[in-house]
């Protein structure tokens, strides 16, 4: 994204020369492209990404609405805000259906350029705030999942530990008399209770939900069918896990995480290349 940059679309000549000159000239140092209508920004906003769009409501091949509408379901361009230009549509009716489309401003012709000026830096203003806002939460919520990725890799390490103390325990105890025998397996029996994972889960599910708390609701939404363990990979994946390390916490190999996590793409419904990695991550 280019800060400072303005995409203007016009089909009128005279508007799109007399708006680059005052956005040009405006001691904010705006740098300037122009689109004779909807069509042509839409392949403009393909190759790069201005700060703000302003473009006319009436215009040949692809009108204003239109194009907001365009950006709108774009996810590349769904966050760029929109200010719209016109001098016939400027009813209460015409302004409401300008912000449903997801327009940020509505400024009727002819322009007061004063009033341009005001309304441009608002709109940047205000779009700059709340991207530094989602930036700052962006931030917290890696620094949360790093700790969580931590944590977990902990207890994945406690129970490969736990795991290998029980191996030698369960050699040992063949050999030895029957009294000792007996011993070691009660030793053997409280290894094995603390390398069951499900108390592990019940805690980390309570962090987690913590940082995303709506994440297994929309993942049910999604896919009511998803089971628990369906929901724990998910989860595990969202926090940045790796096949081999949600391997190592279900006891199962790397080939079989892939395998369960190509089940869970095909019950959600997701096409084509997508990794469930991706999928997952990119979720609220």
């Amino acid at each position: 994204m280019e800060k400072n940059t303005i995409l203007i679309v016009d089909d009128d000549k005279e508007g799109l020369k007399t708006l680059n000159y005052h956005l040009g000239r405006s001691p904010k140092g705006y740098r300037v492209q122009s689109a004779a209508n909807g069509a042509i920004a839409l392949k403009i906003l393909e190759q790069k990404l201005p700060e703000l769009v302003i473009t006319d409501w009436e215009m040949p091949v692809m009108n204003g609405i239109d194009l907001i509408q365009t950006m709108k379901i774009n996810p590349k361009t769904k966050h760029l805000p929109v200010i719209i230009i016109t001098g016939i549509n400027t009813t209460p009716e015409n302004l409401k259906k300008a912000f449903n489309v997801g327009a940020d401003d509505f400024i009727p012709k002819p322009l007061n350029y004063i009033e341009l000026y005001a309304r441009v830096e608002s709109t940047l203003k205000m779009y700059r705030t709340l991207r530094m806002v989602k930036e700052q939460r962006q931030i917290i919520e890696d620094q949360k999942n790093r700790e969580l990725s931590s944590k977990t890799i902990e207890i994945i390490q406690k129970k490969q530990l736990l795991g290998n103390i029980q191996d030698k325990v369960h050699k040992i105890a063949y050999k030895l008399p029957a009294n000792l025998k007996t011993e070691m397996r009660a030793i053997e029996k409280e290894i094995e209770g603390s390398l069951n994972m499900e108390n592990e889960w019940e805690i980390f599910k309570v962090h987690f939900e913590n940082v995303h708390p709506n994440f297994f609701n929309l993942l049910l939404k999604k896919c009511p069918s998803l089971s628990q363990t369906d929901m724990r990979h998910c989860a595990y994946l969202k926090i940045g896990l790796s096949n081999n390390e949600i391997a190592h916490i279900f006891n199962i190999s790397a080939s079989s995480v892939i395998t369960h996590h190509y089940r869970i793409k095909k019950k959600i419904g997701i096409e084509g290349k997508q990794k469930l990695a991706e999928f997952i991550v990119k979720m609220v």
